[in-house]
């Protein structure tokens, strides 16, 4: 900009001088007085010019800041049909219908790296009426490992830290479900990985919150440790891990009766992918749960397997799964099983369909779910 003004004083020097050999009448005075005048608008002009430049640099600056900052998630619509249902469900507070269309989960993620070996994350549900937290938490990288603090996923079973965003069948396995639920915890984790060891998890956690600060209620934590192997260098071929979980839990069985129970969980877990678009999963769980105000503590176990087949060249995911989960090992004849099967086409990356038909029982239940889901 200062060149621009410049060249226009010179201009206008260059055409004074002309004036005044042409009429002969200006005077030295009166051209030396016009350039002091063009000085002094050059000077106002240098200084507007610096101080846009400052504000330039402090909006980089602010600009910088953000840049690591991203914001995605994803939609999930769905339309249900479950036969242990009512037709007409007459709770129309909490209850649902044989036949729904309903969001299954609206998800807001937001993630950031303000500095090098740093990255917070603040994820959020708001299918329901109220906004839900699912994750906020911060992880700190430290050498071939790195921390991770506030609210997030359990790392002990691979189902519970799969993303519903890629998971082929409606809803996770009931052992997942009944043992973990919400997959989520609060407390602080580590985690060590490095190409071709295996990967260790460590974890101490809450276990027990509030139902409305979702603070610990007590000083009884629970703690973990899982070890995942991969079967080859790379990890192409799979893995295998198994892990720990113990602690103890605090369940309100009404009447007054807040009684603590144990959280005691084996876990052990397979992937296989042999061959290109084929991919096998099973983990299975054996541990300890809540129970009843007369019997806290009771022995749980629960499995699944999961086989799934893309199509080669094709946007079409075959997938079967069957899961069990016995609530309560000294009581005969309650296991839930549920066995599914569904396609999913996928018909662009940020777009997929899910059509899984879903055979129950305990309770028993045929369940079909088409689901859409939009990810951005």
């Amino acid at each position: 900009m200062r060149w621009v003004v410049a060249l226009a004083l010179s201009t206008l020097v260059a055409f004074g001088n002309f004036g005044a050999a042409q009429s002969g009448g200006s005077s030295v005075e009166a051209l030396q007085a016009e350039i002091a005048r063009l000085k002094e608008q050059l000077a106002k002009l240098e200084a507007q010019l610096a101080e846009l430049q400052k504000q330039q640099k402090a909006t980089e600056k602010v600009t910088r800041r953000f840049e690591p900052i991203t914001v995605q998630g994803y939609v999930q619509m769905r339309y249900e049909r479950d036969s242990s249902r009512p037709t007409d469900e007459n709770n129309l507070t909490t209850g649902r219908a044989k036949e729904n269309f309903r969001l299954r989960r609206v998800r807001f993620d937001v993630r950031g790296t303000p500095i090098k070996g740093v990255l917070y994350r603040l994820q959020v549900d708001a299918s329901e009426t109220n906004v839900a937290l699912r994750d906020a938490y911060l992880e700190l990288r430290s050498g071939e490992g790195f921390f991770t603090f506030g609210h997030f996923k359990v790392p002990l079973l691979e189902e519970v830290l799969e993303s519903s965003a890629v998971r082929w069948t409606p809803e996770r396995a009931r052992v997942s479900t009944a043992l973990f639920p919400g997959e989520r915890d609060r407390g602080i984790a580590y985690t060590w990985r490095k190409q071709g060891l295996p990967e260790i998890n460590l974890g101490l956690l809450s276990g027990t919150r509030t139902t409305q600060t979702q603070d610990g209620l007590t000083t009884r934590k629970s703690w973990l440790v899982r070890l995942v192997q991969p079967l080859d260098k790379e990890g192409k071929l799979g893995r295998v891990w198994v892990g720990r979980m113990d602690g103890v839990g605090r369940r309100d069985f009404g009447g007054g009766q807040i009684l603590n129970f144990d959280r005691e969980r084996t876990v052990v877990g397979l992937l296989l992918t042999p061959v290109s678009g084929l991919t096998i999963r099973g983990e299975w769980v054996d541990g300890k749960d809540a129970g009843t105000a007369t019997n806290p503590t009771v022995k749980v176990r629960g499995w699944y397997a999961l086989l799934g087949y893309k199509l080669p060249n094709q946007p079409i995911t075959l997938y079967a799964k069957h899961d069990q989960y016995d609530p309560n090992r000294d009581v005969a004849g309650n296991t839930f099983k549920r066995n599914a099967l569904g396609i999913q086409y996928d018909l662009n990356k940020a777009t997929r369909l899910n059509l899984t038909w879903e055979k129950q029982d305990n309770p028993n239940a045929t369940i079909w779910t088409f689901q859409t889901q939009v990810r951005y």
